[in-house]
């Protein structure tokens, strides 16, 4: 009996102690400096990336940070935590069809428990990229929308001249049709 309450005892110390070593040795305002820079840098690429089309950073490292900023407000702020990214508002142009966002899970074991209870699943791989609506009427690029918020996006379609990869023209000679794209 007294083996297994040593054992406890010593994994429950083990806990507190590597619970610990995710928040820093900070003075509270310290701490306030280092969580208000890093979610107005978080701030600033969700804009970039959002609006103006621009991936300033890779998947992992702003999911890291992201990570870090969760950790750091737990470490630091008491109040109600509000972790996840926001997506900028803005944007006249409304979609066809919504950009629904993704829930990134943590590991290989958690996407097998949510996939257990879906049999009709589409799975594709994740691209870097700049998410964007193409419309189309009678086989004619008519519209090119950004991400935006994922209801309503900026109208880029004069951008669309650009960038070769995308066909003004279709050959399906549909009423109207869109897709969405990544571009990168």
């Amino acid at each position: 009996m007294k083996g297994i309450f040593a054992i406890v005892l010593a994994l429950l110390a083990t806990l507190c102690q590597a619970k610990g070593a995710v928040c820093p040795a900070w003075t509270p305002q310290r701490a306030d400096n280092e969580i208000n820079q890093l979610q107005q840098q978080l701030r600033h690429w969700d804009n970039a990336y959002y609006q103006q089309g621009s991936s300033q950073i890779a998947d992992t490292d702003y999911d890291s940070l992201q990570l870090r900023l969760t950790q750091w407000l737990h470490c630091f702020r008491t109040a109600a935590l509000d972790d996840e990214p926001h997506l900028p508002s803005g944007g006249e142009q409304l979609h066809p069809v919504a950009h629904t966002g993704v829930k990134k899970l943590p590991n290989k074991l958690a996407v097998a428990y949510w996939m257990q209870s879906r049999d009709d699943l589409w799975v594709q791989p994740k691209v870097d990229g700049v998410a964007v609506t193409l419309v189309y009427r009678h086989g004619k690029l008519v519209s090119l929308i950004s991400r935006g918020d994922g209801l309503r996006g900026e109208e880029w379609l004069k951008k669309a001249a650009g960038i070769p990869a995308i066909p003004s023209l279709s050959k399906a000679n549909k009423m109207k049709w869109f897709c969405k794209v990544s571009c990168f």
